[in-house]
């Protein structure tokens, strides 16, 4: 039986443990509901990087157009485009997205030495858990939180518990104590339609920035994106067919 267990906050990955595991980011205001709807919205790959200077330096290394977006404690970045799914427009070119955040993109960092690492949000959850119930691979699967600088997130948690509750209806899997708990809130929000989020404390931060119309974008959009965003080499891209199969027959 497999196991799940619920990271809260970044700052508490241990990289190390990890390594063996299934791991899924989660930081549904903002960052990896922005990578999602990049990928859904045509980009080729996207970068996540932990701060501006990483992101400019990766920009300098692209041969192609690329387009940096990144926020820093809530505040947009000078040249950046603020880390809004709501801003973004397809793209028809094989353009790249670096992005930088105060939250996710650390933690994508954090996270980057699990066997398998998959980015997440209330967009596409039900996707992501679907890929990984799928997995011949049964190891264990670690879901992090990005959570608020050292701080818990509400609407991270919830996230978490979107994946764990569509999990255990494929499969009868292990919960640590804050999976099930964690799953609790997504069926609570769920049954209100998650109208608490719009009173989390990352929604607040958002209003007092002038962005406050992401988290009810965001509400809009959930489980409305079948893109599952994966890790390799440095970079996060859409799973394709092919690339689908091989994760399958991992260690088979």
């Amino acid at each position: 039986m497999r196991k799940i267990h619920v990271i809260t906050q970044k700052e508490l990955v241990d990289s190390e443990k990890i390594r063996n595991c299934t791991a899924v980011v989660i930081d549904v205001l903002l960052a990896t509901s922005t990578i999602t709807y990049l990928l859904e919205k045509g980009y080729e790959s996207v970068y996540a990087v932990k701060d501006a200077p990483s992101a400019l330096e990766i920009g300098k290394k692209q041969d192609g157009p690329y387009m940096l977006m990144g926020e820093w404690q809530g505040e947009p970045i000078e040249s950046f485009l603020y880390p809004d799914p709501a801003l973004i427009e397809t793209t028809l070119s094989k353009k790249v997205a670096i992005i930088c955040s105060t939250n996710g993109t650390i933690a994508i960092e954090s996270a980057k030495r699990a066997k398998t690492l998959y980015a997440s949000s209330l967009l596409n959850g039900h996707r992501v858990a679907e890929q990984i119930g799928e997995q011949e691979d049964r190891a264990s699967i670690v879901l992090i939180c990005s959570g608020n600088t050292g701080r818990f997130s509400m609407e991270d948690f919830i996230g978490a518990g979107q994946i764990v509750d569509h999990l255990m209806r494929m499969e009868a899997c292990q919960l640590s104590d804050a999976a099930r708990l964690a799953r609790d809130a997504f069926v609570q929000a769920k049954a209100k339609h998650y109208v608490n989020l719009l009173e989390s404390e990352t929604a607040n931060l958002l209003r007092r920035t002038g962005y406050e119309h992401s988290t009810q974008w965001v509400i809009d959009h959930v489980e409305k994106v079948d893109v599952v965003p994966v890790y390799k080499n440095g970079k996060i891209s859409a799973i394709g067919k092919e690339w689908s199969d091989c994760l399958l027959h991992t260690n088979k």
